[in-house]
């Protein structure tokens, strides 16, 4: 009886242990943010939203890219502003991606943040943003092949 309370007593402590995702504000500015904190470092930012079935697959497919390679970060952020945060978690962690950085929209009008990512993006999801480490920024809207991954890929390793 002792050894089982002290298996439970382990396991709950243990359980315990493990860091909650932080899922960050994305306001106006926070785009820029994030390519100051990352400058200099290869880099993936990821639009997506729990309806787009394109975005889903993107997240498949970046869960599955990062356990093989780790020589680029992943930023997500979701455009579902009413999405709690528990949610984005539970999503991120069905595709791998529970220890990547994540945001969540986080203001009233959603143009305004459209705005302040790129003058013409009105919505259109999922949207990539891949940055070198020279911080020359590729956008990639809908969803991203297999081979624009690879070029990438092939690109930042030099």
């Amino acid at each position: 009886m002792i050894k089982r309370c002290l298996v439970l007593v382990i396991a709950l402590v243990l359980s315990g242990c493990e860091k909650e995702q932080k899922i960050n504000a994305f306001v106006k500015g926070s785009f820029a943010e994030i390519q100051q904190q990352h400058q200099g470092k290869p880099y993936l930012i990821m639009f997506w939203s729990e309806d787009c079935a394109y975005c889903m697959k993107e997240l498949e497919l970046f869960g599955a890219l990062l356990k093989t390679q780790s020589e680029f970060n992943l930023i997500t952020v979701s455009t579902d502003s009413f999405l709690g945060e528990d949610k984005i978690r539970q999503k991120l962690a069905s595709f791998k991606l529970q220890n990547v950085e994540a945001w969540v929209f986080a203001e009233t009008y959603v143009e305004t943040l459209y705005l302040d990512v790129d003058k013409r993006w009105r919505g259109e999801l999922p949207l990539t943003f891949l940055f070198d480490s020279q911080n020359n920024k590729t956008k990639k809207s809908g969803l991203i092949s297999e081979q624009v991954l690879e070029n990438w890929l092939t690109k930042i390793a030099k």
